[in-house]
């Protein structure tokens, strides 16, 4: 029951986060909603691995330690980007739209990926998938980023 319910709550701060942090990656607005929707995604991720620790294998520990890994990097990026989020009227800066991108592209990743698994397809396609989001994603952010810098008001730090 408590594992049901902390990967609902882990769902609930992901699709927060994603949410509102393709709304902080243009001007910086929603921010803080974006940043603590993704520290509580990651606590209720932890959560619920440590909840169902003890009736899990090594392979899977190892697969849900990976997840934990990523969400901190995913927590640690955003809690850096926040140092430099637009204010006012700035375009975002391409760092900026690294470290918010990164979290953008993984949260995205991790849905459809879900969504894959839930659907039944083979492994291979779920990873194939999963591997094409990143890379789309890494040209997003390249896009992202050459938009911004033609804007004339990024702020290149």
């Amino acid at each position: 029951m408590w594992h049901t319910i902390l990967i609902t709550l882990h769902a609930v701060a992901g699709v927060v986060a994603l949410v509102s942090g393709l709304v902080a990656v243009r001007r910086g607005r929603l921010f803080d909603v974006y940043l603590w929707s993704l520290a509580g995604m990651a606590v209720f991720l932890l959560f619920a691995v440590a909840v169902t620790w003890a009736e899990i294998d090594a392979g899977t520990r190892a697969l849900f330690g990976a997840f934990l890994v990523l969400a901190g990097v995913m927590v640690w990026r955003a809690v850096r980007a926040r140092r430099i989020r637009p204010t006012g009227s700035d375009a975002p800066s391409p760092r900026y739209l690294d470290h918010v991108g990164f979290t953008l592209v993984a949260l995205f990743d991790a849905f459809v990926v879900i969504a894959v698994l839930d659907f039944g397809w083979p492994i291979w396609l779920v990873a194939g998938t999963g591997v094409a989001i990143a890379i789309a994603g890494h040209f997003a952010i390249r896009w992202a980023k050459r938009e911004a810098q033609r804007d004339g008001r990024v702020i290149l730090r």
